[in-house]
C-alpha cells in the first residue's frame, strides 16, 4: 500500500523577508542597549578597581606615615597650591606639601625590588608594595617614564601604555597624613580620576593624564561632560600651582 506524500510547505520569500526585517528591527533596538549596558558595567568595574587601589594606598600610607616613627620628610618634596597666583606672586598663597607616586616610582621599585630604599623611595616602596598586592593580575613595570608627560589628545594614556611597554598608568598625589589628594588610574582603556571624593571617568581613546591642563579639563573631557567644581578649576600645572617651589620641577 503506497503512503501518500505529505505536503510540506516551506517559508515563502515574502515571509523570509519579513522575518529578516523583524530581526533587524530587534537588533537595532537591543544591540545599542546591550552595548550601553556593557560600557556601564566596564565603567563600574573601573571605578571599583580605582577605589580598591586608592584604599590600599591610603591604608599603607597612614600606617607608614602616621603610625610609625619613620623619617618621611624626603618624600614630601612638592607643593600643591590651593589658590591662584596673586599680584604678589606665590609667596602669600595657601599651599599644601605633598608627595607623588607614578609609574616611574613603580619601575624603580620593580627594578630594585625595594632593596635598601631610603628617603622618598622608602615611601614609594610602601605604595608599590600595596599596589603589588591589590590585584592578582601582573602589573607590567614598563619603562621608567612619568605618565604626567602624556597630557594631550595626541600624547595620551593609550599611547603611554604602547610606547612604554606597560598595562597601566598611575599618578598619585598624597599629603603628610596619608590622604590621597588626587589619583589617576588608566587600565583596560578607561581613565578614572579621583579628586575631592569624586570619581571622574573617561573612556575616550584620547583620554590623557592631567599634565599641564587644569582639573576642569578632566571633567569636560569625561563621559558625562559635567563641569568641575570651582575650586578644582583653580589648580593646575601650567600656572605652576603644582610643583617644587612654584615650578614643575620634580613632576616630569
Amino acid at each position: 500500500m503506497k503512503q501518500k506524500n505529505e505536503n510540506k510547505k516551506g517559508f515563502t520569500l515574502v515571509e523570509l523577508i519579513m522575518v529578516i526585517a523583524i530581526l533587524g528591527v530587534l537588533g537595532a533596538i537591543l544591540i545599542p542597549t546591550m552595548m550601553n549596558y556593557v560600557k556601564k558595567a566596564r565603567i563600574k568595574a573601573a571605578i571599583a578597581d580605582a577605589r580598591t587601589v586608592m584604599t590600599a594606598i591610603e591604608s599603607s600610607l597612614v600606617d607608614h606615615l602616621v603610625n610609625t616613627d619613620h623619617d618621611t620628610s624626603a618624600a614630601f618634596n612638592k607643593v600643591l597650591y590651593l589658590d591662584q597666583e596673586t599680584k604678589k606672586g606665590f609667596q602669600d598663597r595657601d599651599y599644601e606639601i605633598v608627595g607623588a607616586f607614578t609609574n616611574l616610582s613603580w619601575n624603580v621599585y620593580k627594578t630594585n625590588n625595594g632593596q635598601n630604599a631610603t628617603g622618598s623611595q622608602a615611601v614609594d616602596y610602601v605604595i608599590a608594595r600595596a599596589l603589588d598586592h591589590t590585584f592578582t593580575e601582573t602589573w607590567d613595570k614598563g619603562k621608567r617614564v612619568n605618565p604626567m608627560s602624556y597630557n594631550s589628545n595626541s600624547k595620551n594614556c593609550k599611547k603611554y601604555l604602547k610606547e612604554n611597554d606597560t598595562n597601566f598608568g598611575l599618578v598619585v598625589v598624597y599629603n603628610t597624613t596619608g590622604t590621597v589628594r588626587m589619583m589617576q588610574l588608566y587600565r583596560n582603556g578607561i581613565l578614572v580620576t579621583y579628586i575631592g571624593g569624586n570619581y571622574v571617568v573617561n573612556t575616550s581613546s584620547t583620554a590623557h593624564f592631567v599634565g599641564t591642563g587644569t582639573w576642569d579639563t578632566i571633567y569636560k573631557d569625561s563621559d558625562d561632560k559635567k563641569s568641575a567644581p570651582e575650586e578644582y578649576c583653580k589648580v593646575n600645572l601650567s600656572n605652576k600651582q603644582i610643583g617644587s617651589g612654584g615650578s614643575l620641577g620634580g613632576w616630569y
